[in-house]
């Protein structure tokens, strides 16, 4: 399934009305609208990232999201770097740094797309350039992407997450109206539901198996002394090698090769693990 979430319902409009979306009169927290196949399911979260990632644990939750599903992130921004962006200009934000705290997350960007690219800084009131660091590059300024990348993060992988974003404004947001952002949309759409059937595609492939190969993986985890997270942090890479067509077992071979495996003890295996890792990507 494909997990689709806004702010707002002047944000989803396009989508509900180019998907035939239906709303689903069960869900009483969130506006939720689903496709008639049920392999689209949009959530309008309200705006602020307190309700963003309320939105994304609830519907994550109760539809079970996870392994073949995708997340995408989408909605209204201001442009506020130097390098400005017109109105209307739709991007693939592949960083998102929460102002709050500074942290940074990285959507993995590994599949294909004909988007621009921008980074994305989220914070929990209006834009105040006394606040955000100036740069000469494009940055584009949100209210809920930090909060939903964080509570995807407990479903989705990075690869499964996508944040586009479409400039509304520059640094003029209390001058933008709710139909102005409804109408931002709409030129997009081809393209945006383009992305959408190559990720459904893509899904339904990973839900039918597992690329990684389960014999490599248990004896890596023999030889490192996995602990339970490192199992699954080694899986998401060699899957991430898998689907980038990165030679995943030759870098593995060449540290047997120079008897970096197998490990001795957790604490060797721990250092070797993050060797692997860097080799991987």
């Amino acid at each position: 399934m494909i997990y689709i979430f806004t702010a707002s319902y002047h944000e989803a409009s396009a989508w509900i009305g180019y998907f035939h979306l239906k709303k689903d009169a069960r869900q009483t927290r969130f506006q939720t609208f689903y496709s008639e196949n049920m392999d689209i399911c949009l959530t309008v979260t309200g705006s602020g990232m307190i309700s963003a990632a309320a939105a994304v644990s609830s519907i994550c939750t109760a539809n079970g999201a996870g392994k073949g599903d995708f997340l995408i992130h989408t909605g209204s921004c201001a442009a506020v770097g130097a390098a400005r962006a017109a109105v209307g200009d739709l991007f693939y934000c592949h960083k998102i740094t929460e102002l709050t705290t500074g942290k940074t997350f990285y959507p993995d960007v590994l599949y294909r797309h004909d988007f621009c690219e921008a980074a994305l800084v989220t914070g929990a009131k209006p834009y105040d350039v006394s606040e955000v660091s100036h740069t000469s590059a494009l940055l584009l300024y949100d209210g809920e992407a930090a909060a939903v990348y964080q509570a995807g993060s407990y479903f989705f992988a990075p690869h499964q997450m996508a944040f586009l974003k479409i400039v509304s404004d520059c640094r003029e947001a209390a001058a933008v109206t709710p139909e102005q952002v409804r109408r931002l949309t709409d030129p997009h759409m081809g393209a945006l539901a383009g992305y959408v059937k190559m990720l459904y595609e893509i899904g339904q492939k990973e839900r039918q198996s597992d690329p990684v190969p389960e014999a490599l993986l248990k004896q890596l985890c023999r030889d490192l002394y996995c602990s339970a997270s490192m199992e699954a942090s080694l899986r998401q890479h060699i899957r991430y090698c898998i689907l980038a067509g990165i030679d995943y077992e030759g870098r593995i071979l060449e540290m047997y090769r120079k008897n970096r495996l197998s490990c001795r003890n957790k604490r060797e295996g721990k250092r070797c693990f993050e060797e692997l890792k860097r080799r991987l990507l």
